[in-house]
């Protein structure tokens, strides 16, 4: 089998939802994520206790120790918590040598054994103890103590700031630092800590090219580290698969400390986003073989809260799902809006970001000030731990049973010049183009489909590449623009043997190391032939329908906002529904006339259908969510992807979200309510009233039942042999069981 770049295997056998990329010595070593134990044998504990309720009071930069360890552990376990991140180096602006309060032969000084203190009071009280580990950001001077540690930037020097002031961070693979971490891991593990958190390592966007990456790279790949400022080609997947490798090397060789000393010590890493990880080389497919959990910051919203999507840690937690279904995963949020440490979300909002993570089948982990847990208001994470706690047999062993699947291609977000990339927090490396953006189409389409109340998935180029597609009724493409061959190979058969596909923009435009092809990869299956022109920007033009269509009910006859952007295309055996008018000069211009321009194009390939829309519509969605581009979508669903839930008397701002348990005996309809005063952050949510329900199934139900207000529900069939109940009131969250 041919090597197809960072998303494709090399002559070994493939099993569900991983790949082993085999190679040289600086291939990637893409074995992703590992099977749980067999059956018989007995879960780690981060497994047999999920969901986690993970706590983070920050004492690292207020102060590690308290007077009494027994009064901090009885706080937080009281608050609902069964696990908790502990500091035991302080670390305001940033870590050195000088604040560690545990016993450590490469400590600077001696402090107070505090984590010997506070152990014993943690266990007690049934609370588990993971340290926090930061190998990210270190203080200036200790950094100039340690010259031969420093990342170096492309153009030279040391980075000098982090987080808005002065810092620094060190290389992964200079000697000397990767000696002090392990020294650091050998002397935390032996302590009784059932867990170590590494906050780090990452590179940044203009990182490493020290001494040791040169060399490094130069006998991997037999040439120069090329330059991180070209993003496309060969080079630029090679000095991705170096760093990733790098990254996954210094993890490999942290976990073996770990387990040699305790195998039932947990051990995982703050992982890559939904976004471009290019910048970081934190790529989850790749790190999540050397770690036990999975873990991504969704729900740190930071900056101008009605800019973020209230569902970002739901989505997150499908992602991670997909990138490591037999593994704990784990959702990092924070219980203030960044970047204001001694502030706090509303309840509402806290209410939501627990549900949407434990609802995607992920544990909770709040970061917050030490200070922030004494308010009245973190009784609403309170009430949520204490909730799931009592009803935690519900949200474990469970799987989505949601048959559409919309992709996050992390190829394009590393690959495509509309992409942009996350280094720390709210600190970004901006896209190289306004044309083609890939967050706000995903976006777009995923807000979409959240409000049509159709469960799905969040799968990945892996997932295309490697792993069974039939059991979803159509896939979402929202600008997946890099694609491999073999990838395109795959999606050609899921249409040819009955799948649907829905995508956008330049999907499958490019090959898997961001260079345009001469014509779509997919174009056979669109029924159209790229004229390799991007048309745009059009700020005030319009499409019109060409044809009758169910796709475009409600619809008007006449005149429709054109999208910023889209492709010139030419229909090649496909029915062209919708077509671009010619722009105007100003929107004052008169009456636009049709152009050659198709926009949306439906193709039967094979026993299924694809359905094209050559612009940037989840772009455009997000941007000005016109009503008319979300019934399309509404539409497109009903059309190749009804949903298995109907929902009546509820607004669209009710995600549901679909699971079963019992291989699928027992089904979980988790509800949750962002129906809040039209502003961010949302104060209050709208209480919902005799939410009806319908449920696509014949089977014979035995019992209905909530659990957020436990109550028994009634059961009609309607005549179509389908179920019917009614919820009668929510407010932000509830769990509906279906036992079968």
């Amino acid at each position: 089998m041919e090597k197809d770049g960072l998303s494709s295997a090399a002559g070994v056998p493939i099993p569900r939802r991983s790949f082993l990329q085999a190679g040289g010595a600086a291939s990637l070593s893409l074995l992703y994520a590992q099977p749980r134990p067999a059956s018989g044998a007995a879960p780690p504990w981060w497994e047999r206790e999920e969901p986690l309720r993970i706590l983070d009071t920050a004492t690292c930069y207020t102060g590690v120790t308290s007077p009494s360890p027994a009064l901090e552990a009885a706080r937080k376990a009281s608050s609902g918590y069964n696990t908790e991140h502990l500091h035991v180096m302080g670390m305001a602006g940033g870590l050195d040598d000088q604040e560690f309060f545990f016993s450590c032969k490469v400590a600077g000084k001696q402090n107070e054994d505090y984590l010997g203190k506070y152990l014993p009071e943690a266990k007690k009280r049934g609370l588990r103890v993971m340290i926090y580990l930061n190998i990210h950001w270190f203080k200036r001077p200790f950094g100039e103590k340690h010259p031969d540690w420093l990342q170096i930037r492309e153009g030279g020097g040391p980075i000098t700031t982090l987080y808005g002031g002065p810092g620094t961070t060190f290389c992964m693979n200079s000697p000397g630092f990767r000696e002090w971490v392990f020294q650091i891991l050998r002397d935390l593990c032996a302590y009784p800590i059932d867990g170590i958190f590494l906050d780090g390592t990452s590179f940044r966007d203009d990182t490493c090219y020290c001494r040791y990456c040169q060399e490094q790279f130069q006998k991997a790949f037999g040439t120069k580290l090329p330059s991180k400022k070209k993003r496309q080609g060969k080079g630029a997947r090679d000095l991705l698969e170096f760093q990733v490798n790098s990254q996954l090397s210094f993890m490999r060789d942290s976990r073996q400390i770990v387990k040699s000393s305790n195998p039932n010590i947990a051990f995982y890493r703050n992982g890559g986003v939904r976004g471009g990880n290019w910048a970081t080389a934190k790529l989850n497919r790749v790190l999540i073989a050397e770690q036990d959990i999975l873990g991504s910051e969704g729900g740190y919203l930071t900056g101008d809260l009605t800019r973020v999507p209230v569902w970002k840690p739901g989505v997150t937690a499908r992602l991670l799902e997909t990138q490591a279904p037999d593994k704990s995963r784990v959702i990092f949020s924070t219980a203030r809006p960044g970047p204001w440490n001694f502030s706090q979300h509303s309840e509402a909002d806290l209410r939501l970001l627990y549900a949407g993570t434990v609802a995607n089948a992920a544990s909770v982990f709040f970061f917050m000030y030490k200070p922030l847990l004494e308010r009245p208001g973190m009784q609403a994470l309170t009430g949520m731990s204490r909730f799931v706690e009592k009803n935690a047999a519900y949200y474990r062993g469970t799987r989505s049973e949601a048959t559409t699947a919309l992709v996050w291609s992390d190829t394009t977000a590393n690959f495509y010049d509309g992409a942009d990339a996350q280094l720390l927090e709210s600190d970004r490396v901006s896209a190289r183009s306004e044309v083609g953006n890939l967050d706000g189409e995903f976006s777009g389409l995923a807000d979409t489909l959240l409000r049509s109340q159709t469960p799905f998935d969040v799968i990945d180029d892996v997932s295309m590449e490697q792993e069974e597609l039939d059991r979803y009724a159509a896939i979402f493409l929202p600008n997946v623009a890099c694609m491999s061959e073999k990838t395109a190979g795959r999606l050609k058969d899921y249409v040819g043997q009955g799948g649907n596909l829905f995508a956008t923009f330049e999907t499958s435009l490019y090959d898997e190391t961001g260079i345009r092809r001469a014509d779509f990869a997919l174009a056979e299956v669109f029924g159209v032939s790229d004229a390799r022109k991007i048309a745009g920007p059009n700020r005030w033009d319009y499409m019109q329908p060409r044809a009758q269509s169910p796709l475009l009910e409600g619809w008007p006859r006449d005149l429709v906002p054109a999208t910023l952007y889209h492709v010139s295309v030419r229909p090649k055996g496909g029915e062209v529904l919708v077509q671009y008018m010619k722009p105007l000069a100003d929107s004052y211009a008169g009456i636009p006339v049709p152009s050659d321009d198709p926009a949306l194009v439906v193709h039967r390939y094979g026993k299924g259908k694809a359905i094209y829309f050559s612009g940037d519509l989840g772009n455009a969605l997000n941007s000005y969510h016109f009503i008319e581009w979300s019934r399309l979508i509404e539409n497109v669903l009903r059309d190749i992807a009804p949903s298995p839930v109907v929902v009546e008397n509820a607004p669209r701002s009710m995600e549901v979200v679909l699971r079963s348990q019992q291989q699928g005996q027992r089904l979980l309809l988790h509800l949750i309510n962002f129906t809040g005063e039209m502003t961010r952050p949302i104060r209050r949510v709208v209480p919902l009233e005799n939410v009806r329900i319908t449920l696509r199934t014949k089977v014979e139900v035995r019992r209905i039942q909530t659990l957020m207000r436990p109550q028994t529900l009634a059961a009609q069939e309607d005549q179509s042999g389908r179920i019917q109940f009614t919820v009668p009131l929510m407010n932000e969250y509830e769990v509906v069981v279906i036992e079968k």
